[in-house]
């Protein structure tokens, strides 16, 4: 865990400062894609980056909340890599983009041992918010499957291209497979565990609210470049992002303070 959070951590430095201090980066990126990844970039720097590298030092150490914690801002890295490995334009940083999605992904698999859910059930299952949580999951989920789906079938029922992926230049929309393939049926599934209290679920919700955190400061960074840029945004359209990011956040932090310490003993090291 610890060494492949600090090369992660690196990696993930090169990506956004690059993206942020070397215009040619995304010099033959449209408008559009350009701000999205920009605001990607800030919020990769200053908080992805402090957040993988102080879970992945505690998670080391034995902290099972910093392990779930930094189980989710490795799902949020595996989706916006996925983006830029298969959406960016051919460039140098493109090794980078692979080499990141590639050890996250491997990382991600090789730290599940390091997870014991009868023990995280054990531990959180009296007290952790589990309604609430599953309530946010599916607040979240389905109105963005419903978002997502009107633009993608408009343009079919239109025989088009959606204007999302003309304006990114893109033969599909990326993020959209993400959401609805991954992303958002994890958030519906885990709801129904959660109010179901299967095991799973309780090591599966925090890892989600961290992914979810992040993502919506992302979503959130993203509106205010493409605004300023003028690219058709409201700084109005931050209210909902900030909320769910605020919520998904307030939601991680009880996880911890809910949690029976005495039963995370004898689980396995991270060594």
């Amino acid at each position: 865990m610890l060494w492949t959070t600090v090369i992660i951590v690196l990696l993930v430095a090169v990506t956004s400062v690059a993206g942020l201090f070397f215009p040619a980066t995304y010099a033959k990126d449209t408008p559009y894609s350009r701000a999205g990844a920009i605001g990607s970039d800030l919020v990769d720097l200053f908080v992805v980056v402090p957040v993988l590298l102080i879970s992945g030092i505690k998670g080391y150490r034995g902290s099972v909340p910093a392990r779930l914690v930094w189980l989710g801002t490795q799902g949020y890295l595996l989706y916006n890599f996925v983006l830029y490995a298969f959406g960016a334009h051919f460039k140098a940083l493109v090794f980078v983009y692979w080499a990141t999605l590639g050890l996250c992904f491997y990382a991600t698999v090789f730290s599940l041992p390091l997870l014991s859910l009868a023990q995280i059930a054990q531990a959180y299952a009296p007290r952790a918010p589990r309604k609430t949580t599953a309530i946010l999951f599916l607040l979240f989920a389905l109105p963005s499957a419903a978002f997502d789906l009107r633009e993608d079938i408009a343009a079919l029922l239109a025989g088009q291209v959606p204007p999302s992926a003309v304006a990114m230049n893109q033969p599909v929309i990326f993020f959209h497979v993400l959401d609805l393939a991954f992303f958002l049926p994890a958030l519906c599934i885990t709801a129904i565990l959660l109010l179901r209290r299967k095991a799973v679920a309780y090591a599966l919700a925090p890892a989600l609210l961290a992914s979810l955190a992040i993502m919506n400061i992302e979503l959130a960074a993203i509106v205010a470049t493409m605004t300023r840029a003028g690219l058709g945004m409201s700084y109005a359209m931050l209210a909902p992002f900030a909320v769910f990011a605020i919520a998904s956040t307030i939601l991680l932090g009880r996880y911890p303070s809910s949690a029976k310490t005495e039963a995370w003993a004898a689980l396995p090291s991270a060594a």
